[in-house]
């Protein structure tokens, strides 16, 4: 039986329409991050490269490298931190380095200790760049609760910590817990993380390990960070120390703790792998 032309055509629509179906739930799926082979302080062991971009498991992808705005990176302090590659209370030097400014907000990261001012930085490949992460200059406009009471990780699993410890109380924080980067729960869930996800692609909020990567240990005088704007008082990181209660670091005394998610505290927010 001969097929007609429009027939053709119709069966081609078919083709089409069957094939962008089944690709528009392969990048909704792409969104989530498992972040499956995630080691301390929040680096994949093995990141896939692009081009011009950082892969997150094959799914987000960032763009590595930034360039400063305005007049480029102004050196702000000298740090000593956690050496978060050695063990508990081993530390490091770190030059602390800022665009923009105190009123209009900017960026900073922690760089090898004089090593020279940087130009553009590529975060999350860098070796230069601490942690891999760029800092958000300020903090959010207003503090944030962490979720719900009973906003319970399920599944959004950034993965799980290493054993490890944190702040000057030396805090066990295990093999706890931490919030996907990229979660899949409706806005509204995890507010302190929505917060720093409004800011734009990457942003996030940080791990445990990450934010005690910014305790200074030799600054004798609260808030225990030379990272502009700190406040002395309590942030929190994405780190579950239980179903009810998340890990905050207290940068009045440096101690960490937990306390209720539907707690308000103060949010620093960080972009990188």
């Amino acid at each position: 039986m001969k097929i007609t032309k429009f027939r053709y055509v119709s069966i081609f629509l078919i083709v089409v329409m069957v094939v962008a179906s089944i690709w528009s739930i392969v990048l909704a799926s792409s969104v989530s991050d498992s972040f499956a082979n995630e080691i301390k302080i929040g680096r994949g062991s093995t990141p896939a490269m692009a081009t011009t971009n950082v892969v997150i498991n094959g799914g987000i992808q960032l763009a590595p490298c930034y360039t400063p705005s305005g007049a480029g990176w102004t050196k702000i302090a000298d740090t000593l931190v956690r050496n978060i590659a050695g063990a508990y209370n081993a530390t490091i030097a770190k030059d602390i380095y800022c665009d923009g400014d105190d009123t209009a907000g900017g960026n900073c990261i922690l760089w090898t200790d004089g090593a020279g001012a940087p130009t553009t930085v590529c975060i999350a490949t860098d070796a230069n760049v601490y942690g891999n992460l760029l800092w958000d200059r300020k903090d959010l406009s207003a503090t944030k609760a962490w979720g719900p009471a009973n906003a319970i990780l399920a599944g959004d699993i950034g993965g799980t910590h290493t054993t490890n410890t944190v702040g000057n109380g030396g805090t066990a924080i295990g093999t706890y817990k931490w919030l996907e980067r990229y979660y899949t729960s409706a806005v509204g869930t995890y507010l302190a993380m929505d917060g720093c996800k409004a800011k734009g692609l990457g942003w996030r909020l940080p791990n445990i390990l990450e934010l005690d990567s910014i305790r200074d240990q030799a600054k004798g005088v609260a808030p225990y960070s030379r990272l502009p704007n700190i406040v002395s008082n309590s942030y929190w990181s994405s780190s579950e120390f239980s179903g009810a209660n998340p890990f905050h670091l207290n940068f009045n005394g440096g101690s960490v703790s937990s306390l209720a998610k539907s707690t308000a505290f103060y949010v620093r927010c960080v972009r990188g792998y």
